[in-house]
């Protein structure tokens, strides 16, 4: 198949990540993939890093004209047979762009928020079974929808105690993990205000990029609290995973986090709030702990619980990489995205 992924997004955050790993996916199962994005963002980069041909479309607002002719051009002569746009504005950009052609327009939603600018795909892959009921709801036919998982790869880790002299985590702490953006909606300062309830030789390890306003506020919360520590943005997540003994995603809002599929991946246990599609990750009391979102209490309780029990902690991170291993592949999700596409194929 020919197929060609359109994003809009300058930074780094899960959508890009996931677009990035099924691109690179795809082509190694023989497909030919081209992407459709700005010039200058992360995905950019990336595909040059990966030899992932790109072709620059900026996408600004949902009525830049000229990116919708570029688009229009680049599948008359490119002539995909899958045109798979990735968040709402390329969907909008896809659907009228792909009219005129053979091409089939396909979007995914990655947001339990997402509903509008999808109505022109042929078909939408939702990341979650929460994304799935919020479309729903927005009207959109449950015929048109599927849900699939995001898959991530089992990528090499380290060995806990190299990696623990290497970021300088002294063995004797309980240390908690948190990865991702820093934004609001991804609730990093519930868990900082947790931690200080929490005792002394539990400290808790964030990375991501703090350089964005809510990442100083959160600076600023923490206030050089002793046991919460900043580790600056990370492009071996994966890697160094196996340094920490608890992930905890402390998020207001949540589709599919990638994070928790890779703490899973790594045998962590977790602790996360029940929002969006978490519980379809998190298994609660079996996989990891749920509590009610921004609930500090809360959260630290869950937390003192697993410092407490180093048995039950270590047979939820087994069991964490047991639900990775059925459910949270890259195998998996690229074998049910080439489905989707087949089947759209099939009846055009």
């Amino acid at each position: 198949m020919r197929i060609l992924q359109v994003i809009r997004s300058l930074t780094f955050g899960g959508a890009e990540n996931h677009v990035l790993s099924l691109s690179r996916g795809l082509r190694e199962r023989g497909h030919d993939v081209l992407l459709a994005a700005p010039s200058r963002s992360w995905i950019a980069e990336q595909c040059l890093r990966n030899q992932l041909p790109l072709e620059p479309i900026s996408m600004r607002g949902v009525a830049d004209l000229l990116s919708y002719w570029k688009l229009h051009r680049l599948i008359r002569r490119w002539r995909p047979d899958i045109v798979h746009a990735h968040q709402v504005r390329p969907s909008q950009y896809v659907g009228i762009a792909a009219l005129g052609t053979p091409a089939i327009p396909v979007c995914t939603a990655h947001s339990t928020t997402a509903s509008k600018h999808m109505r022109r795909c042929r078909h939408i892959i939702a990341v979650a079974d929460a994304v799935v009921a919020n479309l729903v709801r927005h009207h959109y036919s449950q015929d048109r929808i599927t849900r699939i998982y995001n898959g991530v790869p089992d990528a090499a880790r380290g060995e806990r105690i190299a990696l623990r002299e290497e970021l300088g985590i002294p063995d004797s702490l309980f240390a908690v993990v948190c990865a991702g953006r820093f934004e609001y909606d991804k609730g990093q300062d519930v868990l900082v205000s947790a931690i200080r309830a929490c005792p002394d030789v539990v400290h808790s390890y964030f990375m991501g990029d703090t350089e964005t306003s809510f990442g100083r506020e959160v600076l600023t919360i923490a206030g050089g609290h002793p046991r919460v520590h900043f580790l600056g943005y990370r492009g071996d997540v994966q890697r160094i995973l196996p340094a920490f003994d608890l992930y905890v995603s402390p998020s207001r809002r949540e589709a599919l986090s990638l994070s928790l599929a890779e703490a899973s991946a790594a045998r962590l246990p977790i602790v996360a709030t029940r929002v969006g599609g978490t519980p379809e990750v998190v298994l609660d009391g079996e996989t990891g702990l749920l509590v009610a979102a921004d609930d500090a209490d809360a959260l630290g309780k869950a937390i003192r619980r697993l410092l407490s029990d180093v048995s039950l902690a270590v047979n939820m991170g087994s069991r964490a990489r047991q639900r990775y291993e059925q459910v949270f592949t890259m195998g998996n999700m690229l074998a049910q995205t080439e489905a989707v596409y087949q089947n759209l194929l099939s009846v055009r």
